[in-house]
């Protein structure tokens, strides 16, 4: 009698314990959703805010020459590396460095002004070395505008001598004075390099 009490607490037990884990995993997913969300907003309100400073510069900069209209227009906010750069082995080895601009809104935007591209590589316990750089003029950018499946973004092409063994990649500065409105805009990442296939 007493092993089949104990059984039944066992089994009780086990049933409120299975009943708990249950309802902590959908409390931790539906916070992981919440925390998710809140982040998006943020997001969208810190772009939004760098588009009315970006507004702002740009009226003071044309000195009151702005119309409502072109007040209202998009402005840059941000600029990203995007994941599609990467290394590009040869005859004549490079970085393919693609950049994604954005507006308020997290929308496509063109780019007006020069870029210019600094490559570094990592030293462990030492500051990185830069190894190779690259300046396009306004009229270059404008040509490096690219489209395809994967969206668009502006390449900047950087040559680069062969990497020894050692090397796992670098690290891409890149920085762009927007001529609308005098500002600006930093954006750095990563770029993988991987000997055994010779590609991003």
């Amino acid at each position: 009698m007493r092993l089949a009490t104990a059984t039944s607490v066992l089994i009780v037990a086990g049933l409120l314990l299975g009943g708990c884990d249950t309802r902590s995993r959908r409390a931790s997913a539906r916070l992981r959703t919440e925390n998710d969300d809140l982040k998006q907003k943020i997001d969208a309100l810190t772009a939004r805010q760098q588009e009315l400073e970006a507004t702002l510069a740009d009226v003071e900069v044309n000195q009151g020459a702005q119309t409502g209209t072109l007040v209202d227009a998009p402005r840059l906010t941000m600029l990203a590396v995007a994941p599609l750069s990467g290394y590009e082995p040869g005859d004549q080895p490079r970085l393919d460095i693609h950049l994604t601009p954005t507006d308020g809104r997290r929308r496509p935007i063109q780019l007006h002004g020069p870029i210019e591209a600094q490559v570094l590589r990592p030293r462990p316990g030492d500051q990185p070395e830069v190894v190779a750089t690259r300046t396009l003029t306004a009229n270059e950018v404008r040509d490096a505008w690219r489209g395809g499946l994967f969206g668009t973004s502006y390449l900047v092409d950087v040559p680069i001598e062969a990497p020894s063994a050692d090397v796992d990649g670098w690290v891409v500065h890149i920085f762009h004075r927007d001529l609308r409105t005098d500002r600006t805009l930093e954006a750095t990442g990563t770029i993988a390099h991987h000997p055994s296939t010779g590609s991003p």
